[in-house]
């Protein structure tokens, strides 16, 4: 057993009381022998890469969950999923759905921020715990029953301000996605507040739609003002194209993407790509141990690394089992309850120290840099 596991295990083992309580059929106040989740997220379309990133980390982590009787000898998690194909209403019907089957005690909800907040009052008034990751805009954890598992991007950010300043890169051009709820708070308000924290000049701005294919105009004209720095905050195949036409321009500075560029998703742009920094919340990259050992037991079931996507989807079913653990009942309400508890103390996860905001994750992030091939962290 890697050292990683075996800190699961001494957890399990010094959980007490669940024994009597996974024997209990799974009414009010036990852990019953079967628990139900519901995975509601996109696993096609433009942003699949996180929610079949976040299923395959889940996924591990129920295996290890289940191995090591953390929640007892005869308890075992079932995740059923649907697809939301990046469409809001669907995501709506099949959340509802969910609440609806009374077997299904929590959700993991939609990575998409405008799909999030659309399904957040409905869970919220359902009163069924749902667990978010990705969906960093506002609107998304609004009550009791709403949590995520991800931080909000623009919370560790500012570790890309800072490596600007510190390499003397004041002049910045950013580029946003003015449709995606994350990306339109962070280039409207939030990238623009630490520019001005930490010495730095947004020059120009220019915002996009989510359909924006051709960033030709937007290329040209930064290549001839050459700032010393651009930041891309854009779906991953927009980046891919902007690089790419960044680079045909003549533009040869830092260019500065965010957690969506991570693990491999700007390979396509080639030697436009190299030397993108951007920070993340988890890289494969990372060094510590407990990260370690979790790229090795992802990589030894999958074929290949983990990205950011699956660490938030596995530490999240471990919050969730954390939580039943702690209450001691497998229902929603126990569930809620569990998790809220768990969020107060934090605790050690593979992308770090985890500790919160309310219901809110929060983590330090790492800065890494693509050298056109893979990740390495960043150096100052």
């Amino acid at each position: 057993m890697t050292a990683a596991l075996a800190g699961m295990a001494m957890l399990a083992a010094c959980g007490g009381g669940t024994g009597a309580a996974a024997q209990n059929a799974g009414g009010e106040g036990g852990i019953a022998s079967n628990i139900k989740l519901m995975g509601v997220y996109d696993t096609t379309g433009p942003v699949a890469y996180a929610g079949v990133g976040a299923s395959k980390g889940m996924k591990l982590a129920m295996e290890e969950i289940e191995k090591q009787a953390f929640l007892g000898p005869d308890v075992k998690l079932t995740l059923d999923e649907v697809d939301t194909a990046g469409a809001i209403e669907r995501a709506s019907s099949e959340v509802s759905r969910a609440i609806a089957d009374s077997e299904v005690k929590a959700i993991f909800g939609p990575v998409s921020g405008q799909q999030a907040a659309t399904v957040a009052p409905i869970v919220e008034q359902a009163g069924v715990p749902t667990i978010f990751n990705q969906a960093g805009s506002e609107g998304v954890v609004i009550g009791d029953f709403t949590f995520r598992g991800t931080a909000p991007m623009y919370s560790y950010y500012d570790i890309a301000a800072k490596y600007l300043a510190d390499k003397g890169l004041t002049d910045v051009a950013v580029i946003y996605n003015g449709t995606f709820p994350t990306f339109a708070e962070i280039g409207q308000k939030e990238f623009p507040r630490l520019a001005g924290e930490h010495g730095l000049t947004v020059s120009s701005s220019y915002a996009v739609q989510s359909n924006t294919q051709d960033f030709t105009a937007q290329a040209q004209e930064i290549a001839a003002k050459k700032p010393d720095a651009v930041v891309l905050l854009l779906i991953a195949p927009q980046a891919v194209t902007a690089l790419t036409q960044l680079g045909q321009a003549g533009y040869e500075g830092q260019t500065v993407g965010s957690s969506v560029q991570a693990a491999g998703n700007v390979a396509q742009a080639g030697e436009h790509a190299a030397g993108l920094v951007y920070p993340v919340d988890f890289s494969a990259a990372q060094d510590d141990e407990t990260a370690v050992k979790f790229v090795e037991e992802f990589t030894k079931k999958y074929g290949k690394a983990p990205d950011q996507y699956a660490a938030e989807g596995y530490d999240s079913m471990w919050w969730l089992a954390r939580a039943i653990k702690a209450s001691g009942d497998s229902s929603r309400a126990g569930i809620q309850k569990g998790l809220q508890k768990v969020a107060a103390e934090g605790f050690e996860g593979v992308m770090g120290d985890l500790t919160f905001e309310g219901n809110d994750l929060r983590v330090k992030g790492v800065l890494v840099q693509w050298d056109g091939s893979k990740e390495r962290l960043a150096t100052e």
